[in-house]
């Protein structure tokens, strides 16, 4: 890093500690150390959202995203339909970049220790055994060189459906404070722990309502979103034995979630799961103006909800709360 880009860099830092900064501040730091940040995925994801913000075709989302809807194609294709998948025979490409997309799905250390293969080894061996004609659109196997850990192995991986996020609040705060050490920026790692909250709202205002291309029929997008979208107003709990309890719900954390389509008897079905989580309280962190108090069905006026409504632009208001972006 050139020595005038690193004092404007420390310029943000310091200005970042003190807690007086905006989501201009945080995306600015991201852009000024996206170049100097080899070896953090995750805030190199971040960083290449600043930059790219409208139409994503790659990175750390689009791949959860990608294996989702894939995921959801193959479930359709062969366990909804109950029909096996013959690796003896030539299949469609994309199955194969299923497989390698759900290794990096598996929990640490269960291919080790289920099939004694690391999942480096694993991707290396599907891609030099599972050889693909461009013209047909199909992979075939070539058998030699194979043994039985490694089948079973592939048929583990594609035995399931993770909605595992792809990175979390966390993991994105162990990487800023990574490439702030890197780059021997001079900081309080305690301080960006304390203010882990806040920066992460401002990657919220990032993630929310961009759009990738994960080589489907129709576009994927983010979105934030809460645990739940509504929770019961002014409802008084009651024991069996009809006395009032004290009984609370709430939003839950906030979210960014992914959603992606898949073709289905001619229709579009939507399917959506977490693409990055936080330990950001929806209540604590959202502003009383994405709530509204409604009825919670049509057909029965007296029973009411508070709703939560994350649906249009946000943005950042005075008190640091995601809020309606003015129109």
């Amino acid at each position: 890093m050139k020595s005038v880009e690193k004092i404007k860099t420390q310029k943000l830092v310091t200005r970042i500690e003190s807690g007086n900064f905006d989501e201009n501040d945080v995306d600015s730091l991201f852009m000024k150390l996206r170049a100097y940040s080899y070896g953090f995925s995750v805030f190199r994801e971040i960083a290449d959202f600043v930059a790219h913000n409208d139409n994503r075709d790659r990175g750390l989302a689009k791949q959860s995203l990608e294996n989702m809807y894939l995921s959801m194609r193959f479930f359709l294709e062969f366990n909804a339909t109950k029909k096996s998948l013959d690796l003896s025979k030539p299949f469609p490409i994309w199955i194969k970049k299923l497989m390698i997309l759900q290794v990096g799905k598996c929990e640490k250390g269960a291919l080790k220790e289920k099939f004694n293969v690391n999942p480096e080894r694993l991707v290396k061996r599907i891609k030099k055994h599972f050889k693909e004609d461009a013209e047909s659109g199909l992979v075939i196997w070539s058998k030699e060189g194979i043994n039985g850990n490694t089948l079973k192995a592939i048929q583990y991986v594609m035995s399931f459906i993770s909605g595992r996020a792809a990175f979390t609040q966390d993991d994105l705060i162990h990487d800023l404070i990574g490439v702030l050490k890197k780059n021997r920026i001079d900081f309080d790692p305690l301080v960006f722990e304390g203010l882990s909250d806040k920066i992460t709202v401002c990657v919220l205002l990032l993630l929310h309502k961009t759009q990738f291309e994960i080589g489907g029929h129709k576009t994927a997008f983010c979105s934030v979103a809460a645990e739940k979208s509504r929770i019961p107003h002014n409802v008084q709990y009651v024991d069996t034995n009809g006395n009032p309890v004290d009984h609370h719900e709430f939003f839950g954390p906030l979210f960014v979630t992914g959603t992606v389509f898949v073709e289905r008897d001619g229709k579009d079905l939507g399917v959506s799961h977490s693409v990055m989580s936080t330990n950001l309280d929806a209540e604590t962190w959202c502003s009383q103006k994405l709530m509204r108090i409604e009825p919670w069905a049509d057909d029965n006026p007296n029973s009411l909800c508070k709703k939560l409504d994350l649906d249009d632009d946000l943005t950042v208001d005075e008190d640091f709360k995601l809020a309606p972006s003015p129109r």
